[in-house]
């Protein structure tokens, strides 16, 4: 090969490598708002439940090994949840803000959670002929990542943080850039924001969801 040549080759491949560089930074920093998403609700014991979506950022990226059936994305958003009304006071409520992921074709079933060093979403999910069964908490994770291994036509809940409400009823839960990962997928990875809240008082026991649009990671 000649001198000019190989300045040639070598120039091509620099080129190269730095437009799929651009391209990857490209794909980390545009992330694709969604709409804002409320709801509220009376129950029947004079509580109203607010449920909030709001600043939804969903940031498909290219996998990083380069594996056809795994889809990628880093999520953000704010979810949040208000109690109020001249209802009984409430005596125990559960607030929760995730995820749900639907894929068409896959070989496994699972959930895996990771990190080490500070606080990141941890869990799992199991699957049996009744369906899918999920237990959510918080773990370790100095980089807090979700990975999901889906059936065919299952519809899998990643929930990714929790809390109770106030005393005063609130309850305010942000998620902001963190990994979720779907592996052993054959088509599209689709998913769909959720906010769930679920509050008891003396009589009674109300249950309430929001859901974000669904959109293809």
């Amino acid at each position: 090969m000649t001198q000019h040549r190989l300045c040639t080759v070598v120039a091509l491949a620099t080129a190269a490598a730095a437009v799929a560089t651009l391209g990857i930074a490209s794909a980390q920093a545009d992330g694709q708002p969604m709409t804002a998403k409320t709801d509220t609700k009376q129950t029947r014991g004079g509580l109203s439940l607010t449920l909030t979506l709001a600043n939804e950022v969903v940031n498909s990226v290219p996998n990083l090994a380069a594996a056809a059936n795994s889809r990628e994305a880093f999520v953000t958003y704010e979810a949040t949840a208000n109690a109020s009304g001249n209802g009984l006071p409430i005596t125990d409520s559960t607030f929760v803000a995730g995820y749900q992921l639907g894929c068409q074709t896959d070989v496994s079933s699972g959930l895996q959670l990771g990190g080490a060093g500070a606080i990141a979403p941890s869990g799992a999910v199991g699957f049996s002929p009744a369906g899918p069964a999920v237990n959510a908490g918080l773990g370790g994770g100095l980089t807090g990542y979700l990975q999901t291994n889906l059936q065919p036509g299952v519809i899998v809940d990643l929930p990714m943080a929790s809390m109770p409400l106030s005393p005063g009823g609130l309850g305010m839960l942000d998620v902001t850039n963190v990994h979720i990962k779907a592996d052993a997928c054959g088509g599209p990875v689709t998913i769909r924001s959720f906010a769930y809240v679920r509050i008891g008082t003396e009589v009674e026991r109300s249950e309430f969801a929001v859901y974000g649009d669904p959109i293809r990671i």
